[in-house]
């Protein structure tokens, strides 16, 4: 019972701070661009209005565009139920579950394209188009990093790379896993959409690759769809964290080491958010073509992270 309890209060945790991580990266941008911005809490809200609202549909449209939204959320909240917080019993947790989780929110990558083909539109279509490319070029490199760390810790289980990872493993692997984290440092701004591979603040027809998808999305519909943004975002620095900073996991749970460790993941988060908020403002936009050079650059080093390794 215990062990549950634990599996699902990691579950919401990756959920509940979700939208936080999205408002804190917003919030920093706005503070150095010398602007209050929008309270960090302005996701929650933005997603409880938008539950409220109609939705629209193009006439253009099929059921791809009532179901897609739904499995383009459900798809990252399953994957959070891999990952642990800051316990090794997770709620699916099983051998070869980083692998699952690759193919899985693979899944709600070509979901999320078919909607914005589904619209009708030239704006989805060029985002979907753009999207796929970009999902084909940054997964190669996500499967080469996880093969690194199963290779390092003797598994495929996520939790057993984790606690691998706060024992000496990263230090007896030092150039190893520090190639395999920048090559995941890529894969993460590719997945989540983040400068300089896309920006999720523009509506400018050159640039937009993710907006464009949702363009024509509207209530519940996009609710949906920025829920599953938020989440998959939340996934692959929650990855990140545990690799590079494996504080916080403790092998006795009482009230006090939960609550510190649950502080601990807070700060990680937080500290990543704002890293990668900063890291937007300094770095300009890729163009488009030259999107693929970034993606092979960090598919390179992944693939020099397992043959160090390796030798």
């Amino acid at each position: 019972m215990q062990t549950l309890l634990m599996a699902l209060l990691q579950f919401f945790i990756i959920l509940g701070i979700s939208p936080f991580i999205a408002g804190l990266m917003q919030k920093t941008k706005s503070l150095i661009r010398g602007s209050i911005g929008p309270s960090v809490f302005q996701p929650y809200f933005n997603i409880v209005k938008l539950m409220k609202k109609e939705v629209v549909l193009s006439n253009q449209s099929s059921y791809i565009s009532i179901i897609a939204p739904y499995i383009v959320a459900v798809v990252p909240i399953t994957v959070a139920g891999f990952l642990p917080v800051f316990d090794s019993n997770t709620l699916m947790s099983f051998s070869g579950d980083i692998i699952a989780m690759v193919y899985i929110l693979a899944l709600g990558t070509f979901f999320l394209a078919l909607f914005g083909f589904d619209q009708g539109s030239s704006f989805g279509g060029l985002g979907s188009s753009r999207e796929m490319t970009v999902a084909s070029l940054a997964e190669p490199a996500f499967i080469m990093v996880i093969f690194t760390f199963a290779l390092q810790s003797n598994s495929t289980n996520i939790s057993h790379i984790f606690d691998s990872m706060r024992g000496d493993i990263f230090f007896n692997y030092p150039v190893s896993s520090t190639l395999a984290l920048m090559a995941l440092y890529f894969v993460t701004l590719a997945e989540a959409g983040r400068i300089p591979i896309d920006n999720p603040e523009t509506h400018l027809e050159l640039t937009m690759i993710h907006e464009a998808m949702i363009l024509d999305a509207s209530g519940r519909n996009l609710a949906l769809l920025e829920i599953g943004s938020f989440v998959k975002t939340t996934i692959f620095l929650t990855l990140f964290s545990n690799i590079f900073m494996p504080l916080g996991f403790y092998d006795t749970n009482n009230i006090w080491t939960i609550g510190f460790s649950i502080f601990i993941y807070f700060i990680k988060m937080s500290t990543l958010g704002v890293i990668i908020a900063i890291g937007e403002l300094t770095l300009a936009k890729l163009r488009y073509f030259r999107i693929s050079d970034a993606m092979m650059f960090g598919f390179v080093l992944a693939l020099i992270s397992m043959v160090t390794y390796r030798l």
